[in-house]
C-alpha cells in the first residue's frame, strides 16, 4: 500500500459529509421536536440518540486509520451499502395512521435499539467501517458479549419502524435487512478470522447478534 493510498481513506471521503448532513437534519428536527407526555419524551429522545449517533460517525471516521484487510467480494460491498441505506426507505412505506399502543411499541423499539447502536458505535471508535474491514478485535461495551452489537442495534430500529408502518412491504423490507445484517457479520467474520489472530477466541466466547443466541 502507497502512501497515497494509506492517507486517501475513500470512506472517510464519503461518510464524512454524508454523516455531517444528516448530523445538521437531525439537530434541525430536534429543535421542532415537542409532544407531551411518554411519547413525546420518546420522540425527544430518539432524535437526540440519532443526533449523537451521526456524530460519532463523523469522530470514528475522523480518527481511523487503514485497514489491515478489506474483503474482495463485490456482493458484500453491495450488501453492505444496501443495508445501510435500507433504513431510509422505511418513511416511504406508511398505511396510515397508527394506533397509540403501536406508535409506542414503535418508539421504544426505536429509542432501544438507537441507544445500542449509539453505545456500540461509541465503543468500536476508530475501527468503524460500512465495508467488510480488519483493524483491531474490540472486546469492551457492548462487544463484550456480541460480536455484531451495530447489527443488532439496527435490527432493533428498523423493527420500530416497520412496525410504525404497519404495511406488508415494511415487514417484508425489514426481512430482507435482517438477512442482509447475518450475511455481512459472516463476510466481515471470514476477514476478521483471517486477519486477526485473537478474533477465533473471542469469537468461540460470544454471541453474533444477540446476547446467548447464535
Amino acid at each position: 500500500m502507497t502512501v497515497l493510498e494509506r492517507r486517501l481513506d475513500f470512506g472517510r471521503l464519503i461518510m464524512v459529509p454524508c454523516a455531517t448532513l444528516m448530523l445538521v437534519v437531525d439537530t434541525i428536527a430536534l429543535t421542532h421536536t415537542s409532544g407531551s407526555g411518554l411519547a413525546g419524551s420518546l420522540r425527544w429522545t430518539g432524535s437526540a440518540l440519532v443526533a449523537a449517533f451521526y456524530a460519532l460517525i463523523i469522530w470514528a471516521y475522523v480518527r481511523r486509520g487503514p485497514a489491515k484487510a478489506t474483503s474482495p467480494s463485490a456482493f458484500a460491498h453491495i450488501a453492505a451499502v444496501t443495508g445501510t441505506l435500507i433504513p431510509f426507505v422505511f418513511p416511504l412505506l406508511h398505511g396510515g395512521d397508527a394506533s397509540a399502543r403501536r406508535e409506542l411499541i414503535a418508539d421504544v423499539l426505536l429509542v432501544s435499539g438507537t441507544a445500542w447502536s449509539v453505545w456500540s458505535l461509541r465503543s468500536l471508535g476508530k475501527n468503524l467501517s460500512v465495508l467488510a474491514q480488519a483493524r483491531s478485535v474490540v472486546e469492551h461495551g457492548p462487544y463484550r458479549w456480541v460480536r455484531h452489537p451495530l447489527y443488532s442495534g439496527e435490527i432493533l430500529c428498523c423493527l420500530g419502524l416497520a412496525i410504525a408502518a404497519g404495511t406488508v412491504a415494511a415487514a417484508g423490507v425489514w426481512i430482507t435487512l435482517v438477512g442482509l445484517q447475518v450475511y455481512r457479520a459472516r463476510r466481515e467474520e471470514q476477514i476478521l478470522v483471517g486477519t486477526l489472530p485473537t478474533y477465533a477466541g473471542y469469537r468461540t466466547r460470544t454471541a453474533a447478534l444477540f446476547p446467548g443466541l447464535f
